[in-house]
């Protein structure tokens, strides 16, 4: 039977799919098998698959879904996941990016780190930028006390971040969770938030996870480039409604009552940035939709905060939490 599954959401992203496909079926480590869901609008990445590795479909190494419409990043990784799950032998999920390209040790890397580290739910990998490899795109998740979430090490010198240690969460875009975390958190049979569509839900996820006890570790050697919004656009209209809806309910649904007012006006500050730079940005009507919808749903949040698994006290996830506003991004 087989220990892993990779979990791929596609969106139109059939330019990608070389790179990814020949790094990843290139590894050291070799029981996995792929699951590749195909949200497209059209067939391109379905034939390319088709046509250059039907002999691994075949073999089912390589487990290829058409979904009716586009499920999205959460749904489609749930869906990856409980098909993943159907095997009893599964043991570790790996979610992994279309526009991504591993090195060969990559998964073997995530393995040795997650069996080290037997409490970890996560095990987040050495994510660099395709288009510029010597700066860092991701080496963990880091979030804020007012709310932000950010990629930690993100635009810095590769030369960094060489050591493994234990990180607040791990990015959805290249990471590994062990499968009794997800099982432990899951709220009405949802792994990622699937209201979310897209974007923040690992860090809603992250923050389940450390509620109910669970770890995070970064191993260095475990290294993917990655060419970030290669299916999403980081200044499309689509990524900015989907990253400020899904930033307020983040907090509200994972947040205590008692922070929020303790550090309300940092929340609100941030709500009012977000409006200013994306009204500049002449994206006005995309983020009045964003928050107009987030608020008017809050309510539903609330009650998914009743759901979550805690186990510790929230000391124990605020120690993780920085105060940072943004990005440094190098000219």
């Amino acid at each position: 039977m087989t220990e892993t599954y990779i979990i791929t959401p596609n969106y139109n992203g059939n330019d990608f799919l070389k790179n990814y496909f020949e790094s990843v079926l290139e590894q050291t480590y070799t029981n996995f098998k792929v699951i590749f869901i195909d949200n497209s609008t059209n067939q391109d990445s379905y034939n390319y698959i088709k046509q250059f590795y039907g002999e691994k479909l075949d073999k089912g190494k390589i487990i290829l879904v058409n979904t009716p419409e586009n499920y999205g990043f959460a749904k489609s990784n749930n869906l990856g996941i409980k098909m993943a799950f159907k095997d009893t032998e599964c043991k570790y999920i790996i979610c992994l990016n279309n526009d991504t390209r591993v090195k060969p040790d990559f998964l073997k890397e995530l393995i040795i780190s997650i069996e080290k580290h037997p409490e970890a739910a996560s095990i987040q990998s050495k994510m660099i930028w395709g288009t510029d490899p010597n700066l860092i795109d991701s080496v963990g998740l880091e979030y804020s006390k007012n709310g932000l979430g950010f990629n930690r090490g993100a635009y810095e010198s590769v030369e960094k971040y060489k050591e493994e240690v234990e990180i607040f969460g791990s990015c959805a875009g290249a990471c590994l969770f062990r499968r009794d975390s997800l099982e432990d958190v899951k709220i009405d049979d949802e792994y990622f938030d699937e209201d979310f569509f897209a974007y923040y839900e690992d860090f809603d996820l992250a923050l389940r996870l450390r509620w109910a006890g669970w770890s995070s570790w970064y191993s260095p050697r475990a290294i993917v480039y990655h060419y970030k919004g290669g299916t999403g656009g980081i200044k499309s209209d689509f990524t900015i409604y989907h990253n400020w809806r899904n930033y307020t309910w983040t907090v509200f649904k994972n947040i205590p009552t008692f922070y929020l007012v303790k550090y309300g006006v940092l929340i609100f500050l941030t709500e009012l940035m977000q409006l200013f730079i994306n009204i500049t940005r002449k994206k006005m009507k995309t983020i009045f939709k964003a928050k107009i919808d987030a608020y008017s749903s809050i309510g539903k949040f609330f009650k998914k905060k009743d759901k979550i698994r805690k186990r510790v006290e929230f000391k124990e996830l605020e120690k993780w939490f920085i105060t940072k506003w943004k990005v440094k991004i190098p000219d």
